[in-house]
């Protein structure tokens, strides 16, 4: 509750935003993640169900050992994930997590994905935390195609995890790019099925913060960061509420509307 009075505060310092240049405070997360079905699995890919796609003898040996439960190679380990085995995918990504500082964040990313993608939802946190660090203009374009072949369906299952991740990368600049009319539409029916307006807050803070970043206020921008704000007002959670209301205090709507 300190942070969120903070805010507060920061907010009637701010006051009332032109409209041609909307200067919106940097917003921190004071509501927090939603764990709620965040273990919602889906299975999107089947993976590797047979040792007879492998192309050496050497490999399908591995195979067998890892699935009698013996330790393999770690190139072993990464072949058989480039392969399509989840279980190797996921034994790859615990290697990569005891090499600590000098783990690459895409690869923990990519062989997390293939891991969740077969239905192990618990790596889904090491995939997600590590796509924070990716850089979006060098991160392979084949990977993060990968990323979004997994998150989706997990999103659009209900995985509240999932869901988040999908409103966090989408945007301008970010790793998914920007965010479609069409994922935009599909995240917000999906908040209004399971969510309490931490998603709508969420999607109406990226935009003002947009908006704070461009020489030039966006109105159509304005003007979707205030419905969402609208509809986040309405939450029965009290953070969420609350900070809907005062962020819809902080902006010269009227004067938006009529620039």
């Amino acid at each position: 509750m300190r942070h969120f009075a903070t805010f507060i505060i920061l907010i009637f310092c701010v006051g009332p935003l032109a409209a041609q240049q909307v200067h919106v405070p940097v917003i921190p997360n004071l509501v927090g993640q939603d764990e709620t079905n965040a273990q919602i699995s889906v299975t999107v890919d089947r993976g590797l169900r047979s040792s007879k796609r492998l192309p050496t003898a050497a490999l399908r040996t591995a195979r067998t050992a890892l699935h009698d439960g013996q330790a393999i190679h770690a190139s072993d380990l990464r072949a058989l994930a480039n392969a399509g085995d989840g279980l190797a995918a996921q034994r790859y990504v615990r290697l990569l997590q005891a090499a600590r500082q000098s783990a690459d964040p895409s690869d923990l990313a990519y062989y997390s994905s293939i891991a969740v993608g077969t239905g192990r939802i618990w790596t889904l946190g090491t995939m997600i935390d590590a796509m924070h660090k990716l850089n979006p203009q060098t991160e392979p374009k084949a990977r993060i195609n990968q990323y979004i072949k997994v998150l989706y369906p997990h999103a659009w299952a209900g995985n509240s995890r999932a869901l988040q991740a999908v409103l966090t990368f989408n945007g301008e600049g970010r790793l998914f790019g920007p965010l479609s009319d069409a994922t935009r539409d599909r995240i917000l029916a999906e908040a209004r099925e399971h969510g309490d307006g931490r998603l709508e807050l969420g999607m109406a803070m990226g935009l003002l913060e947009q908006t704070r970043a461009a020489d030039r206020a966006d109105r159509n921008d304005l003007i979707q960061a205030r419905n969402l704000l609208e509809l986040a007002q309405r939450s029965d959670h009290l953070a969420v509420s609350t900070t809907a209301q005062n962020l819809l205090r902080l902006v010269d709507w009227d004067q938006i509307n009529n620039g």
